[in-house]
């Protein structure tokens, strides 16, 4: 079985000018998965890998897995959260938002938009973790109005399961 954090590692160390600091430690099976878009932002702001179902692309998704590293300065979790809500809802009216859970190192929300801005109606559930170098973000998307209860389910116990790791041991920080 192959884990998301074995692919993610493999492609900063192979592909990536800058190796991050810190990653997730996921136990989310990759079996079905291919990575559709992978971005590294350079040394000091972080990277982005989204995962499709095998057969599909970035560009005609049904189902995705994010994994983001905003790394450097950030701003508190909750502050990172809202100005995310902000920017999403004025960029497409009739988002709808919700803070799932808050603990002292991360936040789970979920969040559903309209088509608007070219892309297609989309609902996501997402965790980001406070690490010590930046912000992770984790998160499931279907190009669907909203999420069902089971799919919401699954995923919230796959985030439960992952946590930031750092160094060379790949040690949890918290």
């Amino acid at each position: 079985m192959k884990y998301v954090l074995t692919i993610l590692l493999t492609l900063l160390v192979s592909a990536c000018a800058s190796v991050p600091l810190e990653a997730i430690r996921t136990d989310i099976n990759t079996d079905k998965w291919d990575v559709g878009f992978q971005r590294d932002f350079g040394t000091g702001k972080g990277y982005i890998r989204e995962f499709v179902p095998k057969g599909e692309s970035i560009k005609d998704w049904s189902k995705l897995v994010s994994i983001e590293f905003i790394e450097g300065d950030t701003p508190s979790l909750n502050e990172y959260i809202h100005e995310f809500r902000k920017t999403r809802e004025s960029q497409c009216p009739g988002t709808r938002f919700e803070v799932l859970s808050e603990e002292e190192y991360s936040i789970t929300y979920i969040f559903s938009f309209p088509a608007c801005q070219g892309h297609q109606m989309q609902a996501e559930v997402s965790r980001i973790f406070l690490g010590n170098d930046g912000i992770h973000r984790l998160s499931y998307a279907e190009k669907t109005e909203a999420l069902d209860q089971e799919t919401i389910n699954q995923w919230l116990s796959e985030f439960d399961k992952s946590y930031v790791v750092k160094g060379p041991k790949l040690e949890p920080i918290r």
